[in-house]
């Protein structure tokens, strides 16, 4: 009996030692759990600010993007509009040179034409297109603030009015006409006239023809060629003179 009752104490002692070592495993394990649960939020905090911000810089990318968009849209609008109406301009050119009159006044054709101005007869009109009779029409370039522009002037052609002086003075028959800007906003415009090379004309049977700068014949040239020049690049438009009487 004395021998259980001293077993007794120690039984005790090492429920009581256990129960410690049980308590130390225990506040080991919650403090490891606590550092693995705080990496996991810290590293999730971390995801959560780079995809912020990564989604920051994508917003503002397609804010860019579509604002590109609507610029390139806006310039690309304004340039069908600024080429379609210089298109229709020209093509109005284009048929008045090809509904080319001959008229003569003292056995003089009135044509006039070098780099910088073009002056024919036409039954066409801006104001009204046909049933105005016979118009005497001038195209000329001038250089302003905003490039170099194609103007136009035109008045009714009279025959039997009193014009010894067009080849001289052709600019002042249109001094009462009305300007008309017709394309404008161009480096460069000029004029150039398809006839016969004087040369070959000479020596050849074959008739050459070649772009001369100015007209200086007593008839009317084949072709009249425009030439625009913007920003380096060049467009042409070749109207053939069309004469049938």
């Amino acid at each position: 009996m004395r021998e259980s009752n001293r077993s007794l104490p120690e039984e005790r002692v090492d429920t009581y030692i256990n129960k410690r070592d049980n308590k130390a495993d225990e506040v080991v394990l919650f403090r490891d759990e606590f550092k693995k649960q705080s990496c996991v939020s810290a590293f999730t905090l971390l995801e959560l600010i780079i995809a912020i911000s990564i989604g920051t810089v994508l917003i503002l990318l397609i804010s860019f993007a579509i604002r590109l968009g609507f610029f390139q849209m806006e310039r690309g609008s304004k340039w069908l509009e600024e080429g379609y109406r210089d298109n229709s301009a020209l093509f109005f050119f284009y048929q008045q040179v090809t509904s080319m009159r001959s008229e003569l006044i003292n056995e003089d054709i009135i044509f006039d034409g070098n780099s910088d101005r073009i002056v024919f007869i036409t039954p066409i009109s801006l104001e009204r297109s046909y049933g105005l009779g016979l118009m005497l029409v001038s195209y000329y370039i001038e250089e302003g603030k905003d490039g170099t522009s194609l103007n136009y002037k035109e008045k009714r052609f009279v025959p039997g009015k009193d014009l010894d002086t067009f080849q001289d003075q052709n600019a002042l028959i249109f001094d009462d006409s009305e300007m008309v800007e017709i394309v404008n906003g161009y480096d460069e415009i000029s004029f150039r006239y398809l006839g016969l090379q004087e040369e070959a004309a000479a020596t050849s049977s074959k008739p050459v023809l070649e772009w001369k700068d100015e007209w200086l014949e007593n008839s009317l040239p084949k072709a009249v060629k425009v030439v625009l020049t913007k920003a380096e690049q060049s467009q042409e438009l070749i109207a053939p003179v069309m004469v049938m009487y």
